[in-house]
This record gives C-alpha cells, structure tokens and sequence, in this order.
C-alpha cells in the first residue's frame, strides 16, 4: 500500500528580532482588541516540567493566502513573541487527503527555493513591529532572519507497524533535505536519522538543522513549540554574535593607533562603554539561555537536546562567551591605560612641586 498523508499540515517559521525587549503585557494590551491572545502551554501531562522563564505572548492573525506552487492555499497565521525581542511567524499550511510521499518531497524542494513567504512573512513581522512598538524600549531593524519548516503529519496511510516504518515505505532523508532527485549516500542517510526521538511507537519526531518531521497522532503541538522556541534562541544567539562583532570592530577602530591627549579622557569614556555594554548583553545573553528549561518530560527534553545539538548551540554559545570576555579585557585594558598615564603625570607633577621648593633653596646657598 503506498504511503500517503491522511491528515497533516506543515508549518513553515520565520524569525526575526524586533527589539532590545518586550513589555509582553503592554503588547497583549496594544493587539488584543483586534487579535485573539494566548499564553505558552504544553498538552503533555509531564509538560509542567518544562519551565518558561516569561511565558511568550501567542496572537492567532488568522487566514492568509499564501502562494503553493501554482496554487493559492489559505493558511492559519500564528504570531508568538518573547520578552527578550524575539519573534516567531507560522504559517500553518493543510496538507490535502492523500498527499502521496513523493508529492510532499516535491513540496518540500519548492519551500525550500520560495522567496514569497520570505517577503510576506517580513512584512507581517514589520507590521506587528509597528502595532506593539510602543511595548518595545528599542527597535531593531537586523536585517538577518532564521527560517524552520515542520512537516507535521497527524494520520499517515500505509504504514501499520509503528512510525519508524516510514524508513523502509519511503525515501525520509529526500524530504528532510528536499531532495526529489537526488541519489543521497548512506552517510548522509544514516546522520539524517540519528536525529530521530521517539515516546511512543506510533509517534516520532526526526530533526535536523532546517526542518523536522514530527508524526504525532494525537495531534499535539508539544514537539513543533518546543521547537519554534529553540530556533528563536537561535536567533538571539546570532543577533548577540553579529552585536558583539560590531561592538567590538568598533572598539578596536577607536584605539587603533591613537593615544590620547594630556587633558582627553577618550579612553576613559570608551572603558566605561565597554564595560557597560559587557554588562547590557552578558544580562541579555544569559536571560535569553535560561529561558527555556526541561527538567522532567524525557521525551521533550531529548527533543530539546536534539534541536540543540543540531542547532549548534554551544558552538554559539562559545563564540559569544569568547567575545564577551574579550570585550571585558578590553573594558580592564583602557581603564588600565588611562590609570597608567594617570600615575605618569602624578609623578611628573610632583617631580615639579618638589623642585619648584628645591631650586629656590639650593639658589639662596649660593
């Protein structure tokens, strides 16, 4: 029996950093009246183990029309949104009855090269930008986004003997790297795979660094969230990273060959701005990793794990650490610098009062 998707959707994300900080409350205030709101939540029972530092804000848009190969397919719009300045776009698109598996790899290789999702998305989030923005202390206009597909199928025809079956029915690693033609090797097959977690027999949830497969027959969102709040993490990670370069490129240009005047405290003001902006985005960075934490549901935390993994998060992670340090050196260098002139000519100072008493008495032995 062929295998094909009685039911499922897929769920095509874009990220984007709208500012410094959200004020969740104010925002739910600003887009309420015209937008139905909710809070984070997770239907597992063991899902009360998943602590959110500050539940993110969830406003239903509703349908959009959005372009599918040659058709136009109506769409559940989902805007989710965090304190930290991170939100996330989902486009909730409906898999039609009986999407054979080579119909939905060819869905997948057309997502992958689609630039209209990539410009509606940008305008809703600008828009949505625009209606809480007196909510957000600074906006952002990074021009960088992070993009997720899910491909979440509920009821699938043609497999009876658990969702690991999919490997032997039909080509999984072709739809997770969009691939419709192309003859994968082994290698890649078998590291496609080992991102594959399981709870049950009949569910499944297989990530990779840009799309998931998750097989959920209850029809439980838990995996897509936990997912879509790994990648605005991601995000975040890659906005500090991209902040932290420029801080610091900065930093290096003002020093660069100069040194300051007698009277100039350049170098005083420029450690005082480092140091206070190791400060801002050390609190920022560390805020934004300790948002999220799995303490008890098994399965969700191997997601979570997985996602990071995949994801490289302590490769980000490193990178901002390392530059944050280098920016508190930095920070300790110039303030040692300005102390080191300082004592230079409190030296030469009194160097001078004593001879301003000295020359005048050894004149009157003469």
């Amino acid at each position: 029996m062929e295998v094909s998707v009685r039911k499922g959707k897929i769920l095509v994300y874009r990220f984007y950093e709208l500012g410094s900080e959200v004020d969740l409350a104010k925002a739910a205030t600003l887009v309420q009246q015209r937008q139905n709101t909710t809070r984070f939540r997770l239907d597992r029972p063991g899902a009360q183990a998943m602590v959110v530092a500050v539940e993110p804000l969830t406003v239903h848009m509703g349908p959009v029309g959005v372009t599918i190969e040659d058709r136009e397919v109506s769409a559940e719009l989902d805007v989710r949104v965090w304190h930290y300045g991170g939100v996330s776009l989902c486009f909730q698109i409906p898999l039609a009855e009986g999407t054979t598996w080579p119909e939905l790899v060819r869905l997948a290789h057309w997502l992958e090269r689609d630039k209209g999702i990539d410009a509606l998305a940008r305008t809703r989030a600008r828009e949505f930008q625009r209606d809480i923005a007196s909510a957000i202390p600074v906006l952002n206009d990074w021009p960088t986004h992070e993009d997720y597909v899910v491909y979440f199928l509920q009821e699938v025809d043609g497999i009876s003997d658990g969702a690991l079956q999919l490997f032997e029915k039909v080509d999984v690693p072709a739809l997770m790297l969009a691939e419709p033609k192309e003859r994968l090797s082994d290698q890649i097959r078998r590291q496609v795979r080992e991102g594959v977690s399981q709870y049950s027999r009949d569910d499944m949830a297989l990530i990779d660094w840009n799309c998931a497969l998750v097989v959920e027959p209850s029809g439980s969102m838990d995996v897509p969230t936990v997912l879509e709040f790994a990648n605005s993490q991601l995000l975040e990670m890659r906005y500090y990273d991209d902040l932290l370069d420029t801080r610091l490129d900065a930093l290096y240009k003002s020093v660069a060959g100069k040194r300051p005047g007698i009277l100039s405290n350049a170098y005083s003001k420029l450690g005082e701005e480092a140091g206070q902006m190791y400060l801002e985005i050390a609190e920022v960075v560390e805020n934004v990793e300790n948002s999220l934490k799995v303490v008890g549901d098994f399965y969700l935390a191997n997601v979570f794990r997985s996602a990071s993994a995949r994801f490289r998060f302590k490769d980000w992670q490193t990178s901002i650490d390392e530059k944050l340090r280098n920016m508190a050196e930095m920070s300790k260098l110039l303030h040692s610098q300005v102390s080191e002139s300082r004592s230079h000519w409190l030296e030469i100072i009194i160097i001078l009062l004593i001879a301003v008493e000295v020359v005048p008495f050894l004149a009157s032995l003469f």
